[in-house]
């Protein structure tokens, strides 16, 4: 009995995706680079903080949970998901129901630990979490509501410590879209062949015989959309230009990894470690 329920536990940590954490880290970073652009009570801003760490996992567990119950029948035709726990028949669809619904009633906790006008922000988005499942079965542009979703925090991460809205945070926004709908992308590559053949679509797919141009645009973009946001919140140019140029740096190594076909996986990985990054320069920016 206690080996099933252990087990159980198993299947249901793999569902949420807990033993791959980095897209809860990718989930993280854009609501840390929100509530660091403008600190103004620092016990505020360590709350803030480890409520968005603990939301980030709950809330991309049950994002993966919602996305493997709509996609069963597809991953079991998929090598790289054909042995997650619903596609396999390891875990039955109640036990995923009631985890879901746990991991949400955790984030549900969390966002309410926020003023209203953050509460409300984090609603607005919820309707896309169940949509985008959906979206690789009619268009190839499931990575660009990746791209709205997951940035989110962005603007969460903001309010959580500013009562007015400044809309030069956007540019940040935007900055974090363009990089999750590029890394997204990149991902994508790794099941390309499986999902022609299925019929699934993918931005992947879309930009296939031309990926390192296309990838190339979305990364430059973002660039630029992070170069405006530093520009637009601080003054001081010459460390701007040198902040933006160490992004850039960034960018062209991932695309150069690309082009070289590199592990698909681990230029997506790296995206950990540049939202550290960028969440150093913000917080430089605030103190140096």
């Amino acid at each position: 009995m206690f080996k099933s329920l252990i087990k159980k536990i198993n299947y249901l940590l793999k569902l949420g995706r807990y033993d791959k954490p980095s897209g809860s880290f990718l989930l993280m970073w854009p609501c840390f680079w929100g509530a660091m652009v403008q600190i103004n009570d620092n016990i505020l801003f360590v709350k803030s903080l480890l409520l968005f760490l603990v939301g980030s996992f709950v809330m991309r567990g049950a994002g993966c949970c919602i996305n493997d119950f709509f996609d069963k029948d597809l991953d079991k035709e998929v090598k790289r998901t054909q042995k997650r726990p619903l596609a396999s028949g390891k875990l039955k669809l109640i036990d995923a129901l009631l985890f879901t619904i746990f991991q949400l009633l955790v984030g549900l906790f969390v966002v309410l630990q926020f003023q209203s006008n953050v509460i409300v922000i984090s609603f607005l988005i919820m309707p896309f979490v169940f949509i985008y499942p959906l979206l690789k079965r009619f268009t190839h542009f499931p990575q660009v509501l990746l791209g709205l979703v997951f940035n989110w925090g962005v603007i969460i991460g903001y309010l959580s410590q500013n009562n007015i809205f400044n809309y030069n945070i956007l540019y940040l926004y935007f900055g974090g879209v363009f990089l999750t709908i590029a890394y997204d992308t990149i991902y994508g590559f790794q099941d390309i062949d499986d999902d022609k053949r299925i019929g699934v679509k993918s931005l992947s797919i879309l930009i296939e015989k031309k990926s390192t141009l296309n990838l190339s645009i979305l990364y430059f973009i973002s660039f630029l959309s992070f170069t405006l946001f530093f520009f637009s919140f601080y003054d001081n140019i010459l460390k701007n230009v040198l902040y933006s140029m160490i992004i850039l740096i960034s960018f062209i190594f991932q695309v150069l990894k690309f082009s070289k076909n590199e592990t698909l996986i681990k230029i997506f990985n790296s995206n950990i470690l540049f939202g550290g990054l960028l969440a150093i320069l913000i917080v430089a920016r605030n103190y140096l």
